[in-house]
């Protein structure tokens, strides 16, 4: 049985996901291999956090980005070789 990835992880993902440019929550999901609502979730999370901001959002799409304090923890997991950044 694989093991399930845990909040912290799944959020270092979304975030690395989105570092490189805005991404749609199905673009995310699909690159991360995490399922869309979970993704959804997560986000939600993290711009409560300030970490990502919605750039554009209807009620079809939502289209994410990182924020300065975004890209600042991603340099910080970096740092730490947590994840490969770039």
């Amino acid at each position: 049985m694989a093991t399930k990835r845990r909040f912290a992880e799944i959020r270092d993902l979304i975030l690395k996901c989105l570092g490189s440019q805005r991404k749609t929550v199905n673009q995310i999901a699909s690159e991360t291999k995490i399922n869309w609502k979970t993704v959804d979730n997560h986000l939600i999370y993290l711009v409560g956090k300030g970490m990502a901001q919605v750039v554009f959002s209807s009620p079809y799409v939502k289209i994410f980005e990182l924020t300065e304090m975004g890209r600042e923890y991603l340099g910080h997991l970096k740092a730490e070789k947590k994840v490969s950044v770039g």
